[in-house]
């Protein structure tokens, strides 16, 4: 199926942290004649791959992978500069006629494609950030839910930096964070029909995958990628992969091995907790229960519904 045309036909997966949507997502891209665009905050940046679970090895080599690794760890990012990045990255698969399979946990990076709304410029936002800095988050959060209160249902209302861009995109469209059209996650976007699925698990389980996962990033070497990292400069937005800061502040003797770890999994699971609201605020997807499913028959169940799709 490799070089079917797929015209202007667009899969996304989604999910929380730690759920197998890397697996899932270059499966479906090998079977379907498809290349996985990253939807993944923290995994454009080079340097941090086991911080950061970035496809191994083997997955990169069952589909080309796009937005991965392509970005510096003193470079900023943002949401807008992912924005236009992956929308040239899909432009140019669907003029050759491949499925572009966008996969990741920031919701709204996926939005940001799926949705295709427009991002502010830069003119309020030191006024939002002395606005935070003055009258705190709390205020901040206030203010938010006054401008936008969907917005404001999404957000991690304790992260300074998010609640100033939260305030800068509510303050700069009458429509805060949504989108140019009422329909965000399938149906038609700007780009032609999406077809989107949701992989959920049993949260028990999901907590035990996280568990899992942090003590392996220990064995794969993780702490010698964290200190070569420091030797450069690291931007404000690499630092905040979470993890970094756990570590650093173990490598600088301020935390146990045991301690940072324990930071790690508990930041984990909170964002796991995010992503899943996200998920929960997402219409007209395909949900698709995790536990007790094998790998290869969720593939087989999504390279389905994409063939059914493409044939009605």
């Amino acid at each position: 199926m490799r070089n079917r045309k797929h015209e202007s036909l667009i899969l996304a997966i989604f999910g929380p942290t730690a759920v197998g949507k890397s697996r899932v997502a270059a499966a479906v891209a090998a079977a379907a004649g498809g290349e996985v665009v990253s939807a993944d905050s923290m995994q454009v940046y080079r340097g941090l791959p086991i911080l950061t679970d970035q496809p191994g090895t083997a997955l990169l080599e069952l589909a080309p992978h796009h937005l991965i690794a392509h970005v510096g760890l003193d470079e900023e990012y943002s949401a807008a500069r992912y924005a236009g990045e992956a929308e040239t990255v899909i432009a140019g698969l669907l003029e050759r006629g491949a499925l572009p399979v966008l996969a990741g946990g920031t919701g709204l990076y996926v939005r940001s494609v799926l949705g295709g709304f427009d991002f502010p410029g830069e003119g309020d936002r030191e006024r939002w950030r002395r606005f935070v800095e003055e009258e705190g988050v709390e205020a901040a959060f206030a203010e938010l839910e006054r401008l936008d209160p969907e917005a404001a249902t999404a957000i991690d209302r304790h992260n300074p930096r998010r609640l100033m861009r939260a305030l800068e995109i509510a303050e700069a469209s009458p429509q805060g964070w949504r989108p140019r059209r009422d329909r965000l996650w399938s149906g038609e976007s700007h780009h032609g029909e999406t077809l989107c699925f949701a992989l959920e698990l049993e949260r028990g389980e999901l907590y035990r995958r996280i568990d899992r996962r942090v003590g392996r990033m220990v064995e794969l070497g993780v702490l010698e990628e964290v200190r070569k990292a420091r030797r450069g400069k690291v931007s404000r937005t690499a630092s905040q992969a979470i993890g970094f800061a756990a570590l650093c502040d173990h490598l600088d003797g301020r935390l146990t091995l045991d301690e940072a770890l324990e930071v790690i999994r508990r930041d984990s699971r909170r964002y796991a907790k995010r992503q899943l609201t996200w998920m929960r605020k997402m219409p007209d997807v395909v949900r698709i229960e995790l536990t007790g499913s094998a790998p290869e028959a969720v593939v087989e169940r999504i390279v389905g519904s994409l063939e059914k799709r493409r044939r009605a």
